[in-house]
């Protein structure tokens, strides 16, 4: 039941700053919640939470088109697709971490411009290959 609360209160934020509303004061409370629901979850080991809730975290940042932040999570997070229930939100971080990747990309220069294009790709062939199987 807690899991279930805290997963409800994740959602109200993202919803919340996705709406638009409390740009200031209420939208760095929703930072501190959904941050204060990743250190829970990480002290309990719940990594089924802490993968919902920087995917809730990425679809902000990618909508509000925070590409920092973005990268920066997606680098911090790992590998979250085998830490999702459910094949929905595998899909939508990766195609979140696509978009995050390819902008990457396309902001930086040198080496990392090649290392942001060469996930970027391995992220797109990895949708590609879903899309192929008939996922």
């Amino acid at each position: 039941q807690d899991e279930s609360l805290l997963h409800c209160i994740g959602l109200l934020t993202t919803i919340k700053k996705l709406r638009g509303r409390g740009i200031d004061a209420e939208a760095e409370a929703g930072d501190k919640i959904l941050d204060s629901i990743l250190a829970t979850a990480a002290s309990t080991g719940d990594v089924t939470l802490s993968s919902l809730v920087n995917v809730m975290k990425l679809e902000v940042f990618v909508f509000y088109q925070e590409w920092k932040d973005a990268i920066d999570l997606v680098r911090k997070a790992g590998n979250v697709r085998q830490c999702l229930t459910g094949f929905f939100h595998s899909v939508r971080y990766t195609f979140f971490e696509a978009l995050t990747y390819v902008k990457a990309a396309q902001s930086a220069s040198g080496w990392k411009k090649r290392q942001m294009k060469k996930c970027a790709l391995q992220t797109i062939q990895l949708i590609k290959g879903w899309a192929k199987n008939g996922n």
